[in-house]
């Protein structure tokens, strides 16, 4: 429940003037608190006792029932506002208003308390099974205020006030349901149009009009003018006294909804309350569109009116607050989501960015280790060719020379000179063939195109497969680590198809396509399936992938069961 604002306010000044050196002694506190406090109570029976007694001289029934009963609302905002104890100053002034129509005073204290505990009854129902928020901006708000305070609270108002009533003698049995109704109505009007206008302009919770700009101001200022205008003229123009015509009424109602969709709360309910004041002046007066026959179901018609304009204009004013906090809160999320995408993004492409130089780093270390691999694989080859290579051929020579003599002497162990002579030549071969692997000759004079020439000479076999080679005119990678790499690409290629392809025909093509250096092997064996996991998975082919992603191309198989098989690789041309 809202504590006392006046006492907060009053304890804050002592306590900042203490801080600042005046002290000022406790009793001294308590005092201006009390005093205070009584000044408030005063004040709250003094509006409500001249509220009560303005509607009371529209009295409908004796002196004591009115359909316009603007206390209620007066009492609800008081206690809500500020506290319960202002149940004391709204007791005060309702006792002091019905004793001022001359009843009894045991009949004014009895109507007292009716209205004073309907003001602690509406004010408990809110604050302890509703939730609710004074500025009336979600529409379970209003529909609790409706519910609760306008309809149920004032039930017990009506209920004690006809029961003293009876007691007093003022009205019989036969009337008391239509006494009952019209207080009934009386006290609802009056929390609907006079309860919602004062909860939203002097709760300090309840956020303001929000004037942004000139002519928001001027919109304001228009609007409450024209509605003035076109009120009088409806309830109040003297040329139109004595022409009831109840549905010109309802050109007020654009004008609540103007207020509420452009101004909230507290434009709707400050216009609600102007409409209904009008209104009952009008048919105070004998005029407008309510006035019949009997100045009674003349203010019951505007009591109804009034009500259905404050239900209107609360239930509007609250339906567009609540969706403008979700178009705020959505865009709110639209914010807080860019600003997460940008942050993720942002993130994102750091990591991107040194994902990319970290692929670059470790491209340049692979280069660099392939270049450092084939510095030792030519130093490997050389040493075979030079080294082992010629003590081979030494010794081939030097068996042949045994072999002779021993052939001469004709000595049994020719035999054995002669299959020395043999596997030192076989071996001289073999490490011939093996050094020019690791280290092809043809590099040094020809480049890539005559490397894979020989490549394709040593692959031809007499009367067996045939190994061709294709080169466009004039091509020449000066790149080593292209050059080395595309080598070692069509060597595996080779290898693999004598190996499994059972192919007759290899060729072997070199070409530049726009910027592209093109290697393409093909056989016409049997081919094999690309999707079976021993051809997926074997070392030559993870080889030649990992050659062509290292030079920044493409690697392609191009299988056909029975069709043979075609690999191409395909790197910038740099």
């Amino acid at each position: 429940m809202i504590a006392w604002l006046h006492v907060k306010q009053i304890k804050k000044k002592f306590y900042q003037e203490s801080r600042a050196g005046r002290w000022i002694s406790g009793a001294s506190i308590r005092t201006n608190l009390q005093i205070r406090l009584v000044l408030a109570l005063l004040g709250v029976a003094v509006v409500y006792a001249g509220a009560a007694i303005g509607g009371l001289l529209h009295a409908v029934v004796g002196n004591t029932v009115t359909l316009v009963w603007a206390p209620s609302g007066i009492a609800l905002a008081a206690l809500f506002i500020f506290g319960f104890p202002m149940a004391a100053g709204v007791a005060l002034g309702a006792f002091l208003a019905n004793a001022w129509t001359g009843v009894s005073l045991w009949v004014a204290a009895g109507i007292a308390a009716g209205n004073t505990l309907e003001a602690v009854a509406g004010v408990l129902l809110l604050t302890r099974f509703a939730d609710f928020a004074s500025g009336l901006h979600r529409r379970r708000d209003v529909f609790a205020f409706i519910g609760l305070a306008a309809v149920a609270s004032t039930m017990l108002s009506a209920s004690i006030g006809v029961f003293t009533l009876l007691l007093g003698g003022l009205v019989t049995m036969a009337d008391a349901t239509g006494v009952w109704v019209k207080w009934w109505l009386g006290d609802m009007m009056g929390v609907l149009v006079v309860a919602p206008a004062l909860l939203v302009w002097l709760d300090q919770k309840t956020p303001g009009i929000e004037i942004v700009s000139r002519f928001k101001a001027f919109e304001a200022a228009l609007l409450g003018a024209t509605l003035v205008w076109v009120s009088y003229l409806i309830f109040g123009a003297p040329e139109l006294a004595g022409r009831s015509y109840y549905p010109s009424a309802l050109a007020v109602f654009p004008f609540v909804i103007w207020g509420a969709l452009r101004f909230g709360q507290r434009g709707a309910s400050l216009l609600t309350l102007v409409v209904a004041l009008l209104a009952v002046w009008g048919t105070a007066q004998g005029r407008g569109p309510f006035m019949v026959d009997s100045p009674v179901d003349s203010l019951v018609r505007w009591c109804t009116f009034a009500i259905v304009v404050a239900v209107t204009g609360l239930l509007l004013a609250a339906s567009v607050a609540e969706q403008q906090r979700a178009q705020t809160a959505l865009k709110l999320s639209h914010s807080e989501l860019d600003r997460l995408v940008r942050e993720r993004t942002s993130d994102l492409q750091n990591a991107n960015t040194q994902l990319r130089r970290e692929m670059i780093e470790r491209r340049h270390l692979e280069s660099e280790l392939i270049r450092i691999s084939e510095v030792q694989n030519q130093t490997m080859g050389r040493e075979l060719h030079d080294g082992l290579g010629q003590y081979l051929t030494s010794l081939s020579l030097m068996g042949a020379a045994l072999q002779q003599k021993l052939h001469e002497s004709q000595s049994p162990e020719v035999e054995i000179a002669a299959r020395m002579v043999r596997l030192a030549s076989d071996a001289s071969d073999i490490s011939r063939t093996f050094a020019q692997s690791l280290c092809p000759v043809a590099f040094e004079f020809g480049g890539l195109s005559s490397a894979l020439e020989r490549l394709a000479e040593r692959t031809c076999m007499p009367g067996g497969i045939q190994c061709n080679f294709q080169c466009d005119t004039g091509l020449s990678i000066a790149d080593d680590i292209t050059a080395i790499n595309f080598y070692r690409i069509a060597q595996e290629a080779v290898n693999n198809a004598l190996k499994y392809s059972e192919a007759g025909l290899i060729l072997i093509e070199l070409r530049q396509i726009g910027d592209q250096y093109r290697l393409c092997v093909s056989d016409d064996g049997v081919g094999f399936d690309v999707n079976n996991p021993v051809h997926q998975h074997g070392v030559g082919m993870h080889s030649m992938h990992y050659r062509a992603r290292l030079l920044g191309g493409t690697f392609l198989i191009e299988p056909q069961l029975f069709k043979g098989t075609r690999i191409v690789a395909a790197v910038p041309a740099v």
